[in-house]
């Protein structure tokens, strides 16, 4: 048997040998995906041949076969009959077999096998990925390290058998094999390095690969590369001092090394200093006018520290060094947008559509930059040019908000009902109905919602978005039985459903109801979502009306600081009001007023409160 790789398929040549005359009986030449995959009638005719399998198991034209139990009927070669070729053949083809069966863990097994049977390390090549796909860490090592001992040195292969060690959690044992990608790229210290960090990078236990490159880096101690890769891979883990303490340590080594200093200055704007990391970065641009990188990098930055003017410069300063940069031009659209700037945002979009470049996209924002405006008729003109991708749902939603500002909301529902009777995808329909749910909720049209959800769940039985969106339809008309009801029957099916559990929960605790209760629904959503500051603004609300005002001020503060959403913040005030600081519950209610004009719950409570 000779197997040929290439980068995704593998060609098996297949000669079975009669044992008796020592001819070739059959001669197949099959065409693989490296994983598991052999069409199973060329299995099933290999078999036949070599007297593996019997005929009562094999497939009939409809897919079933005719043995009993419905399975591939197996047998081991006879020893007396068959020589050492036939046990390579009858594992690989076993092998093949329990892979297009499903039986990964067997295919693994049987490859295995082989690999030790045979010089050709295409075998144990095949047995080294199957074991990766399956995620049997030792049985990789065993495999790639057969491999390994029949083609010799080979990066891919130290590669291979440091990342198995790695996931095996033998970091001592990974060492090696990286410290041959070391020597391999000796001639260049920054690429060895590169490599090394690219595959860390990659692997989700960042701890071990951050004591792996560690104890790489400390061997070769002065080497300013291995500083920056662990700090780049610190950073890639949010271990941000750390980034600064290897970044610092690089630049002790080669002061002129610019992607430490660029890696301080990100490491610092997430440690909260703005100011000096934007300063640091904006001494690297000026120094490297032509660094587009750092230009690039200092631009985001900008972007993060909302300082989208400035931000704005820089990519100006880039695409007149780029012109023809379709992701410039783009990404300064977005920023005239996000500035209010129409005219100059409509510019770069249209531009892009003159370019042929994210046409879709740019039809939409250009609708976005009209709408804006309120020139109608254009954003509707542009928005129906979104043909296809992400867009073209959103797309669709706002021309249909457009009519329902307009022209009122029976035209804005004939246009809905007329896009969904012409899509099929389920998923794109359900969308439409909650888009339209939407625009009768905030006509205050809460009953025609209801029913509309109900039309919808008609249709498409038991969904949960249906539901969850019918249920908060029916609080609007303090229908909360209706309310438990949707929200139970999407619990029936899906128990781990936070939003449904912290709806359930919220809504029980706001009307004051089996607060007991309440609270092990929170308790539940917040332990699957414990950084969501909706479900910890339920926890402090939950809390508040328990009167366990300690605890509640803790979850009511943490979720405003993540969210200063005009609910939260109401929340807030009731319980400090309630805990007798007027002086700072005043000072967040004007803040929310001033930020949130027209929300009625804000109002509500200030006139509740005075």
């Amino acid at each position: 048997m000779r197997m040929q790789s290439t980068d995704n398929y593998s060609s098996i040549r297949y000669s079975l040998i009669d044992p008796t005359t020592q001819h070739s009986i059959l001669k197949i030449n099959v065409t693989i995906p490296r994983i598991l995959y052999l069409p199973r009638v060329y299995l099933v005719v290999i078999l036949l041949a070599f007297g593996l399998v019997s005929c009562s198991s094999i497939q009939t034209g409809s897919g079933r076969t005719t043995s009993s139990n419905d399975s591939l009927q197996i047998r081991k070669p006879n020893p007396e009959k068959y020589d050492a070729q036939s046990e390579l053949m009858y594992e690989v083809l076993v092998g093949e077999l329990s892979g297009q069966y499903g039986e990964v863990d067997l295919a693994l097994e049987h490859y295995v096998k082989a690999a030790q049977l045979t010089d050709d390390p295409s075998v144990a090549e095949r047995a080294t990925r199957i074991a990766m796909f399956a995620k049997n860490w030792p049985a990789g090592i065993q495999a790639a390290s057969r491999w390994s001992e029949l083609v010799g040195d080979n990066l891919e292969i130290s590669q291979i058998l440091g990342v198995l060690e790695l996931r095996s959690g033998n970091i001592e044992a990974a060492v090696p094999h990286f410290e041959k990608i070391m020597l391999a790229a000796d001639d260049s210290p920054a690429k060895g390095y590169s490599i090394i960090g690219a595959v860390l990078s990659r692997e989700p236990d960042s701890e071990s690969s951050l004591k792996l490159l560690e104890i790489l880096v400390n061997k070769n101690f002065e080497n300013p590369y291995g500083h920056l890769t662990l700090a780049s891979l610190a950073f890639q883990s949010q271990e941000f001092q750390r980034t600064i303490d290897e970044s610092e340590l690089a630049l002790g080594f080669k002061p002129d090394l610019i992607e430490a200093r660029a890696m301080r200055a990100q490491a610092l704007m997430n440690l909260g200093e703005t100011d000096q990391a934007l300063s640091e970065m904006k001494i690297i641009t000026n120094e490297e006018p032509s660094n587009r990188e750092m230009r690039t990098a200092y631009s985001r930055m900008l972007i993060g520290a909302e300082r989208y003017d400035e931000a704005i410069q820089e990519f100006e300063v880039l695409l007149i060094e780029n012109p023809n940069d379709g992701e410039l031009i783009y990404r300064l659209g977005l920023l005239y947008l996000q500035e209010e700037e129409f005219a100059k945002a409509r510019v770069k979009f249209k531009r892009l559509v003159d370019r042929k470049q994210r046409v879709d996209e740019s039809h939409y924002y250009i609708g976005r930059t009209d709408e804006e405006q309120k020139n109608y008729a254009e954003a509707i003109a542009e928005f129906e040019k979104v043909k296809q991708g992400e867009y073209y749902i959103d797309a669709k939603a706002r021309i249909a908000s457009i009519y329902a500002e307009r022209d009122g909301i029976d035209k804005s529902q004939d246009y809905l009902r007329e896009l969904r009777s012409g899509l099929s995808a389920p998923e794109a329909i359900i969308e439409v109905y909650l888009i339209e749910g939407q625009l009768l909720h905030d006509e205050e049209l809460y009953v025609a919602a209801m029913d509309l959800y109900s039309e919808g769940l008609q249709e498409f039985p038991g969904h949960s978005d249906l539901l969850y969106a019918r249920a908060l339809m029916a609080e609007e008309i303090d229908r909360i039985d209706l309310l438990e009801a949707d929200l139970r029957l999407i619990l029936s099916e899906d128990p781990e459903n936070a939003s449904a559990l912290n709806a359930l929960g919220y809504t029980l605790a706001d009307h004051n109801t089996r607060v007991d209760e309440a609270y092990g629904y929170i308790k539940k959503a917040l332990e699957i979502r414990p950084d969501d500051p909706a479900v910890m603004d339920s926890m402090g609300w939950v809390h508040f009306r328990l009167g366990n005002y300690a605890e509640a001020e803790t979850y009511l503060r943490k979720a405003f600081g993540i969210l200063e959403d005009a609910e939260i913040a109401g929340h807030l005030v009731e319980l400090l009001w309630a805990q007798g600081n007027y002086d700072e519950a005043r000072e967040v209610m004007d803040t929310m007023i001033e930020r949130y004009p027209d929300d009625e719950y804000i109002l509500e409570l200030k006139q509740r409160l005075k």
